[in-house]
């Protein structure tokens, strides 16, 4: 009966050796994925940071451009033509609306009347500037149209 427990130790000896052999088989296998895993993960910090420092950069920079788009939009030509015209359509446009409501309130105005009476006035209103330009050297600041209807 010795023999048999002995030979029974000896078995349960060899099969602990060897999952402990398995065992420190899978130990290394996972150390070996954790030191891969560490180093990928302080790749990835270090990318992440680096991002991070490029997308502070780029907030920087898109606050600054707002306001430097708008500077030297505000400094081009068209903006300048922009305000004329615009300034030139609203002016027409109260013009006209300021005549109808005079034509509906006030039935004894007529309107083509009103309207030589506007173009005689604008016709004034030009030859003022031409001969203000001719007096002083500059331009009149109103654009083309200026009291069109």
């Amino acid at each position: 009966m010795e023999e048999k427990v002995l030979c029974n130790l000896e078995k349960f000896e060899k099969c602990a050796a060897e999952k402990d052999h398995d065992k420190n088989k899978v130990i290394a296998e996972v150390q070996s994925l954790l030191g891969k895993a560490t180093i990928v993960s302080k790749k990835k910090d270090i990318e992440i940071a680096h991002l991070h420092d490029e997308v502070d950069q780029l907030f920087k920079k898109l606050e600054i451009a707002d306001d430097e788009a708008i500077a030297r939009y505000k400094m081009s030509a068209e903006y300048k033509s922009s305000l004329h015209m615009y300034g030139a359509e609203s002016l027409k446009a109260a013009i006209k609306m300021t005549k109808e409501w005079l034509v509906d309130d006030h039935s004894e105005i007529n309107s083509d009347e009103f309207d030589r009476y506007l173009r005689k006035h604008r016709a004034a209103y030009l030859a003022a500037q031409k001969a203000k330009v001719t007096d002083h050297g500059g331009v009149g600041s109103q654009p083309d149209g200026f009291l069109d209807n």
